[in-house]
């Protein structure tokens, strides 16, 4: 064999390894996904639309936790390439710092839970519980897919799913479930995945290292952690305008509605931070079409999900969701739009980030965050739950526009 036929070999090699990696990554994302959507099925048909508004309110916790711990510690570490680089003070202060602010959500959780009563106590308190385990779990995919290990990510993720569906089987079969037995089912199997999870990657337990990480990272960490800070507060005050204009009945309607849609938000929002480690230190030309094709399967998937919402049969639907669906199909329609403006706006951000762009993301949100309370007010006074749902997808058509223009620009720039 020449030299030459050798080096087109291993090429070959490289890129069937890659090609493999990152279809791993995207099925793990789609199990990740799953375990969410799943929660939400469970949930939604045992719960009136005000109980799984309430359910929703505190299911935003975790989803905050998620952007807040990848931006102070996933994201810097798969930007700054610190696993590739051997950086093993770096990685442990990477999972320290995650681990902590798990620690002090759920603190957070249980204070405001022990103030409050009614079913959120509850779910606040088991969301504390949750908290650092799944702090653990959510950065150790991280750390796995920046090792080039993302089968190791997806078998955590596989057995969770699993540990889920397994207890949630035998709780229908000795009893009954309801939104706040569910959650508990959903934080119990977190905890040993969770344990699994540390002695596979490494003991999130060096909080000396945390100020070092910090310090290290200075430059990328604000940018990161005002977008997520944007990201977290934006879905908050959506929801929370959401309560104000069409109540805690609307609230669960909405979310009912965003049951199908949600997984899809989570899926693309882990495929586009799992680009991080991908985009680092590529060429202009390679940041930028990276997330033009996911952007693309996003719409794909989108329009998929969008002919399967147009022939599900209601019956069923209702049945399962726990609300007529005839009144959510053309909510669920707008919200899949959502869904793909969303994911479109996202990865152009992500793409930013990898490039340096630390600062894109922040501008981009700024915008985003005014213009989707002031339409979800606006419209949904106007129009109820749908006008909600039209203002959360022009919101995201607006960041949409504002993050490829400054990714684009950024191209055109020599």
């Amino acid at each position: 064999m020449t030299v030459a036929n050798g080096s087109r070999l291993d090429g070959l090699r490289a890129l069937a390894g890659t090609a493999v990696r990152q279809s791993a990554v995207t099925i793990d994302q789609l199990v990740f996904s799953a375990i969410t959507f799943t929660v939400q099925l469970v949930a939604a048909p045992v719960s009136t639309d005000a109980e799984f508004g309430v359910f929703s309110l505190v299911a935003i916790v975790q989803i905050g936790q998620w952007y807040l711990g990848r931006a102070v510690a996933a994201e810097p570490l798969l930007v700054s390439k610190a696993v590739a680089n051997g950086d093993a003070r770096g990685v442990r202060g990477a999972a320290a710092t995650s681990l902590l602010l798990g620690v002090a959500i759920g603190l957070v959780c249980l204070v405001v839970g022990l103030l409050v009563d009614g079913p959120a106590r509850t779910l606040l308190l088991i969301q504390a519980l949750a908290s650092p385990f799944t702090a653990v779990l959510d950065h150790g995919r991280y750390v796995s897919y920046a090792r080039q290990k993302p089968f190791r990510a997806l078998l955590l993720d596989g057995s969770w799913l699993v540990l889920f569906l397994g207890a949630v089987g035998v709780t229908v079969l000795v009893g009954e479930l309801d939104a706040s037995s569910t959650y508990l089912l959903w934080a119990l199997t977190a905890v040993p995945v969770a344990v699994a999870c540390a002695w596979l990657t490494g003991g999130p337990f060096a909080v000396g290292a945390v100020r070092g990480w910090l310090r290290d990272r200075r430059e990328l960490l604000p940018g990161f952690l005002i977008d997520a800070v944007y990201l977290t507060a934006g879905t908050w005050a959506t929801f929370g305008v959401t309560a104000w204009i069409v109540g805690l009945d609307g609230l669960g309607v909405l979310r009912k509605a965003l049951v199908p849609v949600t997984a899809l938000t989570v899926l693309f929002i882990g495929i586009s931070n799992a680009l991080l480690a991908h985009l680092a230190g590529r060429s202009a030309r390679e940041v930028v079409r990276a997330p033009m094709l996911v952007s693309g399967l996003a719409a794909v998937v989108s329009l998929v999900f969008a002919g399967l919402t147009l022939i599900a049969p209601a019956d069923l639907l209702t049945t399962a969701l726990g609300t007529p669906w005839e009144g959510l199909r053309p909510v669920v329609l707008v919200l899949l739009a959502y869904a793909f403006l969303l994911a479109t706006a996202q990865t152009a951000l992500v793409a930013g980030k990898a490039s340096g762009r630390a600062w894109l993301g922040p501008r981009v949100r700024t915008v985003q965050f005014v213009t989707e309370i002031a339409l979800v007010a606006a419209l949904g006074l106007w129009l109820g739950v749908m006008g909600v749902a039209f203002g959360m997808a022009l919101a995201w058509l607006t960041a949409a526009v504002l993050a490829w223009g400054g990714l684009l620009g950024q191209r055109a720039r020599p």
